[in-house]
């Protein structure tokens, strides 16, 4: 978990996997999956509480 930052739930749509990503890496780049390098999707993103 990533304490100090906000974090982005990502999906990947070729096989499914989920990964728990800084937004900050998310933002407006593709990030591809690490199991199938598909580019993974943003499901939904929340700041961290401080």
């Amino acid at each position: 978990m990533y304490a100090t930052e906000d974090v982005s739930w990502c999906r990947c749509a070729g096989c499914g996997a989920e990964a728990e990503l800084p937004a900050v890496d998310a933002a407006g780049v593709e990030v591809p999956c690490p199991d199938c390098a598909d580019p993974m999707a943003v499901e939904f993103s929340w700041e961290s509480a401080a």
